[in-house]
Protein backbone atom coordinates (compact mmCIF):
# COMPACT_ATOMS: atom_id res chain seq x y z
CA UNK A 1 0.00 0.00 0.00
CA UNK A 2 1.34 3.42 -0.67
CA UNK A 3 0.51 6.36 1.39
CA UNK A 4 0.89 10.06 0.43
CA UNK A 5 1.70 12.75 3.06
CA UNK A 6 1.79 12.60 6.64
CA UNK A 7 -0.71 10.50 9.25
CA UNK A 8 -2.73 12.35 11.88
CA UNK A 9 -5.06 10.77 14.34
CA UNK A 10 -6.36 12.58 17.47
CA UNK A 11 -4.21 12.31 20.33
CA UNK A 12 -6.24 10.19 22.48
CA UNK A 13 -5.95 7.64 19.88
CA UNK A 14 -2.08 6.77 20.10
CA UNK A 15 -2.75 3.24 20.67
CA UNK A 16 -5.36 2.69 18.76
CA UNK A 17 -4.54 0.48 15.39
CA UNK A 18 -4.78 3.00 12.39
CA UNK A 19 -6.03 1.96 8.86
CA UNK A 20 -5.39 4.13 5.64
CA UNK A 21 -8.76 4.39 4.18
CA UNK A 22 -8.43 7.91 2.53
CA UNK A 23 -5.45 10.89 1.69
CA UNK A 24 -6.07 14.52 1.65
CA UNK A 25 -9.12 16.50 2.35
CA UNK A 26 -12.35 17.22 0.22
CA UNK A 27 -12.61 20.86 1.59
CA UNK A 28 -8.80 21.64 1.48
CA UNK A 29 -9.73 25.42 1.89
CA UNK A 30 -9.26 26.49 5.90
CA UNK A 31 -7.29 29.30 6.41
CA UNK A 32 -5.50 28.14 9.59
CA UNK A 33 -4.75 24.61 8.26
CA UNK A 34 -1.90 23.17 6.34
CA UNK A 35 -2.49 19.46 7.40
CA UNK A 36 -3.09 17.82 3.69
CA UNK A 37 -1.14 20.99 1.35
CA UNK A 38 -0.43 19.26 -1.72
CA UNK A 39 -2.20 16.30 -0.77
CA UNK A 40 -4.82 15.48 -3.21
CA UNK A 41 -8.09 13.85 -2.05
CA UNK A 42 -8.77 10.14 -2.78
CA UNK A 43 -9.83 6.96 -1.57
CA UNK A 44 -7.96 4.10 -1.14
CA UNK A 45 -8.41 0.79 -3.58
CA UNK A 46 -10.36 -1.56 -1.22
CA UNK A 47 -8.02 -4.18 -2.95
CA UNK A 48 -5.23 -1.84 -1.23
CA UNK A 49 -6.95 -1.95 2.45
CA UNK A 50 -7.66 -5.46 1.97
CA UNK A 51 -4.09 -6.70 1.41
CA UNK A 52 -2.73 -4.01 4.68
CA UNK A 53 -5.76 -5.99 6.97
CA UNK A 54 -4.46 -9.06 5.37
CA UNK A 55 -0.83 -8.53 6.04
CA UNK A 56 -1.87 -7.53 9.81
CA UNK A 57 -3.60 -10.56 10.68
CA UNK A 58 -1.02 -12.77 9.01
CA UNK A 59 2.01 -11.25 10.86
CA UNK A 60 0.07 -11.03 14.45
CA UNK A 61 -3.58 -12.87 14.07
CA UNK A 62 -4.26 -12.74 17.76
CA UNK A 63 -3.61 -9.19 18.03
CA UNK A 64 -5.97 -8.62 15.29
CA UNK A 65 -8.69 -11.13 16.51
CA UNK A 66 -8.54 -9.41 19.84
CA UNK A 67 -9.18 -5.25 18.22
CA UNK A 68 -12.02 -3.73 20.03
CA UNK A 69 -10.98 -0.76 18.43
CA UNK A 70 -9.87 0.86 14.89
CA UNK A 71 -9.23 4.34 13.33
CA UNK A 72 -10.01 5.28 9.86
CA UNK A 73 -6.98 7.25 8.69
CA UNK A 74 -7.60 10.38 6.74
CA UNK A 75 -9.38 13.82 6.91
CA UNK A 76 -12.49 12.86 5.49
CA UNK A 77 -13.12 9.23 5.83
CA UNK A 78 -16.78 9.83 6.64
CA UNK A 79 -16.97 11.96 3.36
CA UNK A 80 -17.30 8.46 1.39
CA UNK A 81 -20.58 7.49 -0.01
CA UNK A 82 -22.36 4.09 1.01
CA UNK A 83 -21.07 2.39 -1.42
CA UNK A 84 -17.51 3.13 -0.21
CA UNK A 85 -17.45 3.39 3.01
CA UNK A 86 -19.51 0.09 4.20
CA UNK A 87 -17.51 -2.14 2.29
CA UNK A 88 -14.44 -0.89 4.49
CA UNK A 89 -16.42 -1.42 6.97
CA UNK A 90 -17.45 -5.02 6.28
CA UNK A 91 -13.80 -5.26 5.36
CA UNK A 92 -12.76 -4.32 8.65
CA UNK A 93 -14.93 -6.32 10.72
CA UNK A 94 -13.51 -9.63 8.90
CA UNK A 95 -10.28 -8.98 9.83
CA UNK A 96 -11.21 -7.74 13.05
CA UNK A 97 -14.80 -9.94 14.12
CA UNK A 98 -14.17 -8.34 17.55
CA UNK A 99 -13.98 -4.43 16.50
CA UNK A 100 -16.89 -2.95 18.46
CA UNK A 101 -15.72 0.88 17.85
CA UNK A 102 -15.01 1.99 14.18
CA UNK A 103 -13.95 5.98 14.24
CA UNK A 104 -12.29 8.44 12.20
CA UNK A 105 -12.57 12.03 11.38
CA UNK A 106 -15.83 13.46 10.13
CA UNK A 107 -16.28 17.00 8.78
CA UNK A 108 -19.71 19.12 9.48
CA UNK A 109 -20.70 18.79 5.91
CA UNK A 110 -19.81 15.16 5.50
CA UNK A 111 -22.88 14.38 7.81
CA UNK A 112 -25.20 16.64 6.30
CA UNK A 113 -24.76 14.58 3.12
CA UNK A 114 -26.12 10.84 5.32
CA UNK A 115 -29.30 10.17 5.82
CA UNK A 116 -30.76 9.39 9.28
CA UNK A 117 -31.27 5.87 8.14
CA UNK A 118 -27.99 5.64 6.76
CA UNK A 119 -26.32 6.81 10.13
CA UNK A 120 -28.58 4.45 12.27
CA UNK A 121 -27.29 2.12 9.90
CA UNK A 122 -23.17 3.04 10.57
CA UNK A 123 -24.05 3.45 14.25
CA UNK A 124 -25.37 -0.61 13.77
CA UNK A 125 -22.36 -1.26 12.33
CA UNK A 126 -19.88 -0.09 14.86
CA UNK A 127 -19.54 3.47 14.02
CA UNK A 128 -19.07 5.34 16.68
CA UNK A 129 -16.51 8.23 18.42
CA UNK A 130 -16.48 10.35 15.13
CA UNK A 131 -14.05 13.35 15.91
CA UNK A 132 -15.68 16.42 14.42
CA UNK A 133 -13.99 20.01 14.01
CA UNK A 134 -16.51 22.64 15.42
CA UNK A 135 -13.63 25.04 15.99
CA UNK A 136 -15.67 28.05 17.50
CA UNK A 137 -19.39 28.41 17.95
CA UNK A 138 -18.68 31.91 16.47
CA UNK A 139 -20.35 32.32 13.05
CA UNK A 140 -17.77 35.38 12.27
CA UNK A 141 -14.88 33.13 12.85
CA UNK A 142 -16.03 30.19 11.24
CA UNK A 143 -16.97 33.02 7.95
CA UNK A 144 -13.51 34.25 8.10
CA UNK A 145 -11.74 30.49 8.79
CA UNK A 146 -13.58 29.27 5.45
CA UNK A 147 -14.52 26.44 7.64
CA UNK A 148 -17.14 25.09 5.13
CA UNK A 149 -19.79 25.42 7.68
CA UNK A 150 -21.66 27.15 10.32
CA UNK A 151 -22.22 27.19 13.56
CA UNK A 152 -26.06 26.18 13.21
CA UNK A 153 -25.22 23.65 10.80
CA UNK A 154 -22.58 21.99 13.17
CA UNK A 155 -25.81 22.02 16.09
CA UNK A 156 -28.73 20.42 13.13
CA UNK A 157 -25.47 17.60 12.09
CA UNK A 158 -24.44 16.91 16.06
CA UNK A 159 -28.07 16.46 17.17
CA UNK A 160 -28.67 13.87 13.79
CA UNK A 161 -25.45 12.02 15.35
CA UNK A 162 -26.90 12.09 18.80
CA UNK A 163 -30.33 10.67 17.71
CA UNK A 164 -28.41 8.08 15.25
CA UNK A 165 -26.81 6.98 18.52
CA UNK A 166 -23.40 8.29 17.35
CA UNK A 167 -20.97 9.61 19.46
CA UNK A 168 -19.18 12.71 18.80
CA UNK A 169 -16.49 14.27 19.98
CA UNK A 170 -15.86 17.75 19.17
CA UNK A 171 -12.52 19.73 18.90
CA UNK A 172 -12.66 23.51 19.28
CA UNK A 173 -9.90 26.10 18.89
CA UNK A 174 -9.54 28.64 21.68
CA UNK A 175 -8.11 31.53 20.23
CA UNK A 176 -10.37 31.59 16.61
CA UNK A 177 -12.08 34.58 16.65
CA UNK A 178 -8.75 36.93 17.23
CA UNK A 179 -7.97 39.95 19.86
CA UNK A 180 -10.47 41.54 21.88
CA UNK A 181 -13.32 38.73 20.42
CA UNK A 182 -12.16 35.29 22.46
CA UNK A 183 -14.90 36.26 25.64
CA UNK A 184 -18.24 36.29 23.36
CA UNK A 185 -16.66 33.59 21.22
CA UNK A 186 -16.29 31.44 24.59
CA UNK A 187 -20.23 32.30 24.97
CA UNK A 188 -20.96 31.51 21.48
CA UNK A 189 -18.83 27.92 22.13
CA UNK A 190 -20.15 26.80 25.36
CA UNK A 191 -24.13 27.43 23.93
CA UNK A 192 -23.14 25.41 21.19
CA UNK A 193 -21.40 22.74 22.92
CA UNK A 194 -24.25 22.14 26.01
CA UNK A 195 -26.60 22.03 23.06
CA UNK A 196 -25.08 18.91 20.97
CA UNK A 197 -23.77 17.29 24.52
CA UNK A 198 -20.44 15.93 23.17
CA UNK A 199 -18.96 12.53 24.49
CA UNK A 200 -15.54 14.61 24.84
CA UNK A 201 -14.35 18.07 24.23
CA UNK A 202 -11.29 18.29 22.95
CA UNK A 203 -9.40 22.31 22.99
CA UNK A 204 -5.93 22.51 20.88
CA UNK A 205 -5.09 26.78 20.74
CA UNK A 206 -5.18 28.04 17.07
CA UNK A 207 -2.03 28.54 15.78
CA UNK A 208 -0.71 30.86 13.11
CA UNK A 209 1.75 27.72 10.87
CA UNK A 210 3.51 28.81 8.45
CA UNK A 211 2.79 29.07 5.05
CA UNK A 212 -1.36 28.79 5.70
CA UNK A 213 -3.60 32.05 4.41
CA UNK A 214 -3.96 32.85 8.12
CA UNK A 215 -0.38 33.79 8.19
CA UNK A 216 -0.49 35.61 5.36
CA UNK A 217 -3.54 37.09 7.12
CA UNK A 218 -1.48 38.12 10.18
CA UNK A 219 0.96 39.68 8.07
CA UNK A 220 -1.20 41.70 6.34
CA UNK A 221 -2.77 43.30 9.16
CA UNK A 222 -6.12 41.40 8.45
CA UNK A 223 -6.71 39.10 11.56
CA UNK A 224 -4.40 39.66 14.76
CA UNK A 225 -3.84 36.77 17.01
CA UNK A 226 -4.93 37.37 21.13
CA UNK A 227 -2.15 37.68 23.63
CA UNK A 228 -2.10 34.32 26.06
CA UNK A 229 -3.83 35.84 28.74
CA UNK A 230 -6.76 36.49 26.70
CA UNK A 231 -6.59 33.48 25.09
CA UNK A 232 -6.84 31.45 29.22
CA UNK A 233 -9.56 34.34 30.27
CA UNK A 234 -11.32 33.35 27.65
CA UNK A 235 -10.75 29.32 28.05
CA UNK A 236 -12.07 29.39 31.77
CA UNK A 237 -14.98 31.58 30.87
CA UNK A 238 -15.63 28.96 28.43
CA UNK A 239 -15.52 25.80 30.52
CA UNK A 240 -17.31 27.75 33.46
CA UNK A 241 -20.12 28.07 30.91
CA UNK A 242 -20.16 24.15 29.97
CA UNK A 243 -23.34 22.57 31.35
CA UNK A 244 -21.82 19.10 30.59
CA UNK A 245 -21.31 16.97 33.58
CA UNK A 246 -20.80 13.81 31.63
CA UNK A 247 -18.56 15.02 29.12
CA UNK A 248 -14.94 14.40 28.99
CA UNK A 249 -12.50 17.82 28.60
CA UNK A 250 -9.07 17.64 27.23
CA UNK A 251 -6.97 20.56 26.47
CA UNK A 252 -3.59 18.88 26.74
CA UNK A 253 -2.17 19.24 23.29
CA UNK A 254 1.19 20.86 22.51
CA UNK A 255 -0.55 23.79 21.42
CA UNK A 256 -1.96 24.23 25.03
CA UNK A 257 0.50 26.03 27.43
CA UNK A 258 -1.74 25.31 30.31
CA UNK A 259 -2.71 21.31 30.04
CA UNK A 260 -5.90 20.61 31.77
CA UNK A 261 -7.90 17.16 31.45
CA UNK A 262 -10.93 15.22 33.45
CA UNK A 263 -14.14 14.60 33.76
CA UNK A 264 -16.50 18.06 34.00
CA UNK A 265 -18.60 16.39 36.94
CA UNK A 266 -15.62 15.43 38.82
CA UNK A 267 -12.18 18.05 37.93
CA UNK A 268 -13.96 21.42 36.86
CA UNK A 269 -12.80 22.89 39.76
CA UNK A 270 -9.37 21.61 39.89
CA UNK A 271 -9.45 22.90 35.91
CA UNK A 272 -10.90 26.17 36.29
CA UNK A 273 -7.91 26.85 39.29
CA UNK A 274 -5.35 25.78 37.45
CA UNK A 275 -5.97 28.19 34.43
CA UNK A 276 -6.89 30.78 37.43
CA UNK A 277 -3.33 30.26 38.60
CA UNK A 278 -2.26 30.45 34.21
CA UNK A 279 -3.74 33.99 34.00
CA UNK A 280 -2.61 35.58 37.66
CA UNK A 281 1.17 34.31 36.06
CA UNK A 282 0.84 35.37 32.49
CA UNK A 283 3.60 37.70 31.36
CA UNK A 284 2.71 37.62 27.28
CA UNK A 285 5.86 39.25 26.35
CA UNK A 286 7.89 36.74 27.78
CA UNK A 287 5.20 33.81 26.59
CA UNK A 288 5.63 35.21 23.43
CA UNK A 289 9.16 35.00 23.00
CA UNK A 290 9.65 31.37 24.38
CA UNK A 291 6.31 29.26 23.59
CA UNK A 292 5.91 28.36 19.40
CA UNK A 293 3.00 27.25 18.16
CA UNK A 294 4.41 26.48 14.76
CA UNK A 295 3.77 23.06 13.31
CA UNK A 296 1.56 20.33 15.19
Amino acid sequence: MEYNGTVYRPPMEAETFLIPVTEGCTHNSCRFCNMYEGVRFRTLPLADIEEFLSKAQKYNKRFMDHLERVYLVGADPFALSAGKLEPIINLIRTYCPNVRVITMYAAVRNITSKTDEYLKQLADLGVNDLYVGIETGSEEALAFLNKGNTAEEAKTQCLRLNAAGIRHRDMLMPGAAGKGKLLQEAEETAELENAIKPDMVILTTMAVFPGTKLEQDVKNGIFEAAPESEVLMAQKHFIELLDLPDTYLWAAHSLDSTKIAGLLRDEKETMLKRLQHSIDTMDDEAFRQTFRRDHL
